[in-house]
């Protein structure tokens, strides 16, 4: 990729975060909004989200399902982003880091607490490493960044690839492969 397509790459991905950046503050002081229910099929430690058919794994890397307890057990394990895409291929096929807007349908508009469902995806504060709940997308911001979702106040930012985040892992609907 020659230079001038690169600097038009940054350009707009730069005027893209300056844009985003100037609406969240507007987005913030909008009325709190009860979290709408969202019908999720429980199994175990799995949840299907039955509008956008995604399955997600419930619990952090690191973490796992207890089934007497109906909660993620365990510390989450912070992953640099070529160690949670790892993870997602040692998961099982189809299991994949989801993509920035794979991840922001879990978010919830919620006055308090968690910026995602805690029945569904319990234990999302243990995921805090100083900076927040923060989950790695697959979906790159600038050359060697990828944003990421904070569920602690529901932002999105982005980080280096090296950067240690958590990681939650989706795969689609079988017959969407």
């Amino acid at each position: 990729m020659n230079s001038r397509v690169k600097d038009r790459h940054l350009k707009c991905a730069l005027t893209l975060t300056s844009l985003l950046a100037l609406a969240l503050p507007l987005l913030s002081s909008a009325t709190c909004t009860r979290p709408m229910e969202r019908a999720f099929l429980l199994q175990d430690g799995l949840a299907t989200d039955r509008r956008t058919h995604l399955t997600w794994i419930r619990c952090a890397i690191g973490m796992h399902w207890d089934t007497q307890r109906q909660q993620c057990i365990g510390r989450p394990t912070g992953l640099r982003q070529d160690q949670a895409r790892k993870a997602a291929t040692q998961a099982g096929p189809g299991w994949h880091v989801p993509t920035a807007y794979e991840l922001s349908t879990l978010r919830v508009d919620s006055c308090v607490g968690p910026k995602i469902d805690a029945k569904v995806f319990p234990n999302v504060a243990s995921s805090e490493f100083g900076e927040g709940a923060n989950f790695w997308t697959s979906t790159e911001a600038l050359p060697g960044t990828f944003y990421f979702v904070n569920f602690a106040d529901g932002s999105v930012d982005f980080h280096s690839a090296g950067f240690f985040l958590s990681t939650i892992l989706v795969r689609n609907a079988p017959g969407d492969r």
